[in-house]
């Protein structure tokens, strides 16, 4: 604790001294300093949650969901180009004390420019277009989401150059590729290319995954085509997402449920959700469905996830949620049924 006092008074003394040091500044040319100063963002998010499930138990944990650290800036190149840069940093185990826990993971890192007349490129880590696009629930609507399931793209998020359109009467052209490159002349270029259209709070959206990436699946191409339709209070929200599989696959993925009911890159799958939202002042109220099946003759894997989540606005920087799961698993041989309720909190600046 004397270490921190002293290191504080050390470094306010030292400020203080700079800013006497320095001639007065207008109030314009401080807002001007201030202005071109990087955004600083961040949270802290916690989460309990009791999972049961008939095959392998139940299990209680309290646990880091996400906590990050990130900085935005972005300034002006001449009149109507700006570039850009974001760079977010997860926070590993932030419910624990001691070595190996902190800012440890890079989650996004990207430079760009853009402009009202080409719209923007960006260059880093990034979400891909595939996922924000089609907004699949587990990625982009519930807090815990640990028994949703996912898009089936597998172009990755780093190494990427990213473009989206200008608004063309609300039409928007998307397009991604990911540079891999292992330094023994196996290249591959991943690449993802989507479209959407926006009309009096409807959105539609259609986007494609190459899927060439990755080392362990086929390169069947991912396809997906998402809804959503803003009516007042009430969000409605449906999305499909299919891959084709590989026939001749084999599961050898072993016997753990875990293991079981988890789908495979070769066995390919089709999907859907739909999910209604309805907002009451600092309440937001959410159901989903969503249905997943393998596209493989040599495994027949069958998901479906109901989930319903209550959230709370405490104030403009805190909200705290419930969320109820169920998920049940079958594959042809055998059956789990899973229920999860989470109850979490997240402190946002």
């Amino acid at each position: 604790m004397k270490k921190t006092l002293l290191a504080s008074a050390i470094a306010a003394a030292a400020f203080s001294g700079a800013v006497a040091a320095q001639p007065a500044m207008s109030t314009l040319e401080l807002t001007e300093k201030m202005d071109a100063m990087p955004n600083f963002y961040g949270n802290i998010q916690y989460a309990y949650s009791y999972t049961d499930s008939d095959t392998a138990g139940n299990d209680r944990s309290l646990y880091d969901n996400g906590t990050t650290i990130g900085l935005t800036h972005e300034h002006a190149i001449t009149s109507g180009v700006e570039a850009f840069m974001k760079i977010e940093l997860e926070v590993v185990a932030a419910d624990e004390k001691g070595s190996g826990n902190g800012l440890n993971d890079l989650d996004e890192a990207y430079i760009g420019v853009r402009g009202d007349s080409f719209g923007q490129v960006w260059i880093g880590s990034d979400d891909t277009q595939y996922e924000s696009l089609l907004g699949d629930y587990g990625n982009w609507i519930y807090e815990v989401a640990a028994l949703n399931t996912y898009a089936s793209y597998t172009t990755g998020e780093g190494n990427m150059i990213q473009y989206a359109s200008p608004s063309f009467g609300g039409l928007t052209l998307h397009a991604g590729m990911e540079i891999q490159d292992n330094g023994q002349g196996n290249e591959k270029r991943p690449y993802q290319l989507g479209v959407s259209y926006s009309m009096s709070g409807l959105t539609a959206s259609l986007v494609m995954d190459s899927n060439d990436g990755a080392a362990d699946t086929s390169n069947e191409n991912s396809y997906g085509v998402s809804f959503e339709y803003v009516l007042d209070a009430l969000v409605l929200d449906a999305y499909y997402d299919m891959r084709a599989g590989v026939d001749s696959f084999t599961d050898i993925s072993g016997g753990s449920a875990d293991q079981t009911f988890s789908f495979q890159g070769e066995e390919g799958r089709t999907q859907f959700g739909v999910m209604a939202s309805y907002n009451m002042g600092a309440n937001t109220f959410r159901y989903s469905y969503e249905l997943a099946e393998t596209d493989s003759s040599s495994d027949d894997l069958s998901v479906d996830v109901m989930t319903l989540q209550a959230l709370h606005n405490l104030s403009d920087n805190m909200y705290v949620y419930t969320e109820v799961a169920r998920r049940n698993n079958e594959n042809g041989s055998a059956e789990e049924e899973i229920n999860q309720l989470s109850v979490g909190g997240v402190y946002y600046f």
